[in-house]
């Protein structure tokens, strides 16, 4: 398949979620995604996009734009807003052993969008954040056959 692309750009939002999982799923069928990544990607762009709205525009209604563009081995998923300058990269892994009192609020979406894909980018491009996501076809295939392997019994 060669490769394709398209984008949406929507108002941030939270009445916006039903849209940009419906654009999420044309695209993770073009890629031919299993259901679980899907699933994993779909997950992973609601807490970014959430927190754009409620961090990144907490004065005003902004834009988010999100770009997806399927090649060979992947789904690639860049979201772009104006809002406030930040990198989640740059967060600390939240400490998951410790009780749940001693936890700090907040965090685990973070953590949540950086396990469910393969690869994670952030960029401030002019006055644009700029995060890249990228879902593996190759390891959606892998997970694909280990999972039929295990309802084999093998």
């Amino acid at each position: 398949m060669g490769q394709q692309a398209s984008s949406i750009t929507l108002e941030a939002s939270l009445k916006n979620l039903e849209m940009i999982s419906s654009f999420l799923h044309k695209w993770a069928k073009k890629a031919s995604l299993s259901t679980h990544s899907e699933n994993e990607l779909l997950l992973a762009v609601e807490e970014v996009y959430a927190n754009i709205v409620k961090y990144a525009y907490p004065e005003s209604l902004g834009k988010v734009t999100i770009h997806c563009r399927t090649d060979e081995d992947s789904l690639v998923l860049k979201i772009k807003d104006e809002g406030i300058p930040f990198d989640p990269l740059q967060l600390t892994e939240p400490h998951l052993i410790s009780c749940l009192k001693e936890r700090k609020v907040g965090g685990l979406g973070v953590f949540l969008m950086r396990r469910f894909v393969d690869n994670v980018k952030y960029e401030k491009q002019g006055k644009y954040n700029v995060l890249t996501l990228v879902k593996s076809k190759k390891k959606d295939t892998e997970y694909q056959e280990s999972e039929s392997r295990e309802n084999r019994g093998s």
